[in-house]
């Protein structure tokens, strides 16, 4: 596999829960489930207590995470069956949660002029606004059968100045959603996982965790409604590849697939394609 270094840091931790737990071992406070669809392979996680937080450093909450084809080589087919697992499986979130979809507001978090962290902004682009609809043209929108959905990019700080979870938090305040689900990209321990897999999990998420730059939670606690995370690991750590056998053990950088550019646009349509099929209007 050929890279290209985006990121540079001195730190690292894996965005997926699934990779804080090795799936031939038990762990205390932790559930685990295999389930293959047509799409792919579902594994789950839950974490069930304080133990389980402790040991995975994750919140006692759902971790479902999907393993796909390769995303720069999946096959058009292969999109529709993944839209269709990504839909199933936010109305599971929604539903376990006692979650309602009635208005939800989409936050593409990340940032677009940077490839491996624009799978927040390449999933908006793919999501069918609603929201405007029903203002505009209340029997139409009732005809639709939709929810209310909404779409943000909030963008970087280092582009804007402004702190996203303090931004989305100002747009949540004004739009009053009944759930969030936010998109981000996502670091990966192991080269297997990158631009293959798709996390949901019903915590929140934490932007930069992964590349060491941890801004602070975007849950329900801080923003008042439900928080459904959504995310692709599209980098990893050379000390991580090291460990592997691949590269050397000097200064870390991050680096994405050979394949980013097309992992990224897949990745869009894939989750954004996904919300429309579960909660808005799908095309085909």
């Amino acid at each position: 596999m050929e890279f290209n270094a985006t990121i540079s840091d001195g730190t690292f931790d894996s965005d997926l829960a699934l990779e804080r737990r090795k799936a031939s071992t038990y762990v205390e406070g932790v559930d685990y489930k295999r389930d293959v669809c047509i799409g792919g392979v579902w594994e789950r996680l839950k974490v069930t207590s304080e133990a389980g937080e402790r040991n995975i450093g994750r919140p006692k909450g759902l971790y479902d995470t999907l393993t796909l084809p390769r995303l720069d080589t999946i096959m058009p087919d292969d999109i529709e069956d993944a839209k269709d697992e990504i839909a199933r499986e936010l109305c599971r979130m929604c539903d376990l949660g006692d979650i309602s979809p009635a208005r939800i507001l989409v936050v593409g978090l990340g940032n677009r002029d940077l490839t491996p962290d624009a799978v927040g902004p390449a999933a908006c682009d793919e999501v069918e606004p609603t929201m405007h609809i029903k203002k505009e043209d209340r029997d139409l929108f009732d005809a639709l059968g939709c929810s209310e959905i909404c779409v943000f990019c909030p963008d970087v700080t280092s582009n804007s100045g402004l702190v996203s979870r303090e931004v989305v938090k100002g747009v949540v305040d004004t739009v009053r959603p009944t759930v969030v689900f936010a998109i981000d990209s996502l670091a990966s321990r192991s080269g297997e996982r990158l631009g293959n897999t798709v996390q949901i999990s019903n915590t929140g998420i934490i932007p930069g965790t992964g590349v060491g730059h941890s801004g602070a939670i975007i849950d329900e606690s801080y923003l008042g409604v439900p928080v459904i995370a959504i995310g692709v690991p599209t980098v990893i750590s050379t000390s991580s590849l090291s460990c592997e056998g691949i590269g050397d053990k000097g200064k870390s950088y991050f680096v994405s697939p050979k394949g980013i550019n097309k992992i990224v646009k897949n990745s869009g349509k894939i989750i954004g394609g996904g919300i429309n099929q579960a909660f808005g209007i799908c095309y085909f």
